[in-house]
């Protein structure tokens, strides 16, 4: 492997042989590499393929998530619709078909992948935003009902009504 970035056709050279194995329990396919080195070595070098078919996509995504791995992945044909949904965060083009946007987590309006990089910018902003928030209400909500049921004990009436609370 000479670079970072390959072609889907490159990408299953380098892997090796595979079987997929179907899971009961989590009602799945289960990808088992015969030689999971080889799709370690791959995927920690491996940044971009090229021409990907919704195979190599699908090898791909359920290699990383079973190595305890995020995965985010764009697509935008119902080929694409299986690894859509079983990686961490699907991304699907606006321009796509439906079935591929009804199994990603997020749509892309714009079909620019700047707008990936943008949407996980504000997502991150709103995310940091809300853990916050609920950290602040939860500090002022737990102090309140500590002060309300210390202070009717110790006083006999409550020291906030209703309203103030």
């Amino acid at each position: 492997m000479d670079g970072v970035a390959m072609t889907g056709e490159q990408f299953r050279e380098l892997i090796g042989q595979y079987t997929k194995i179907w899971d009961p329990i989590n009602s799945e396919y289960k990808v088992e590499f015969m030689d999971q080195r080889r799709f370690d070595d791959v995927k920690k070098r491996l940044k971009l393929i090229a021409r990907a078919t919704p195979e190599d996509k699908y090898l791909l995504v359920s290699g990383i998530k079973q190595k305890g791995g995020l995965v985010g992945m764009t697509g935008d044909s119902i080929s694409d619709a299986e690894a859509l949904k079983r990686a961490d965060v699907g991304l699907a083009m606006g321009s796509g078909c439906d079935v591929a946007k009804d199994n990603s987590d997020l749509v892309i309006l714009d079909n620019r992948f700047e707008s990936i990089h943008r949407s996980i910018k504000w997502g991150r902003a709103i995310f940091d935003n809300v853990r916050k928030f609920l950290q602040f209400q939860l500090t002022i909500n737990i102090v309140i009902c500590f002060v309300t049921i210390f202070g009717g004990l110790t006083l006999g009436r409550t020291p906030f009504n209703v309203i103030q609370m």
